[in-house]
């Protein structure tokens, strides 16, 4: 019987973790550092897009270890058979609550220090975290959440936390069986 039990509550505590995979991603409307205002999932229709979004300064390390190997393997392509992959990456750093006010800075600083080739892939946001938090069950400020759309904006893989070579495979399994 606590077998059973314990079993369920598992299966149970599964389902609710991942709840979000199936679910078409809630539209987030960000900006570029160019002023170009671009609307998730909707303008991403059409192929793959994988979305990394933190909202905290915790998260920056998380944040930072999948921005090399993200651009490297789906803009760059700097690795071997790289250039099957033809996805959408917005990185979304997140300013929300009181460190809304921050986001015009930090997106005239990423101007003039940051390589321009990156500011397309670049969202801010600036908003309530609170309809995110809900819908794609972003609990920790320390990580990152990464989530992986099809081409019609429905999230098929999530992960989250700091970039390691596993999680990246298990990305591009997922797009390449497609």
């Amino acid at each position: 019987m606590i077998k059973l039990v314990c079993t369920s509550l598992l299966l149970l505590l599964t389902l609710f973790s991942t709840a979000q995979v199936g679910d078409k991603f809630p539209m987030l409307i960000g900006q570029l550092v160019n002023g170009k205002a671009v609307d998730l999932p909707e303008s991403t229709e059409g192929k793959y897009t994988l979305i990394g979004m933190s909202w905290s300064k915790k998260a920056q390390e998380s944040f930072e270890s999948w921005v090399n190997p993200a651009w490297s393997k789906f803009v760059a392509k700097t690795g071997m058979m790289d250039e099957l992959y033809d996805i959408n990456l917005y990185f979304v750093p997140m300013f929300v609550g009181t460190k809304k006010s921050a986001m015009d800075n930090v997106m005239k600083r990423m101007k003039a220090k940051s390589d321009p080739d990156f500011f397309p892939y670049v969202l801010f946001y600036k908003g309530d975290l609170k309809l995110y938090e809900e819908k794609l069950k972003l609990k920790d400020p320390a990580k990152t959440y990464l989530f992986l759309l099809d081409a019609t904006g429905k999230i098929v893989h999530t992960t989250s936390g700091r970039y390691t070579e596993n999680k990246m495979l298990e990305i591009e399994k997922i797009i390449l069986e497609n």
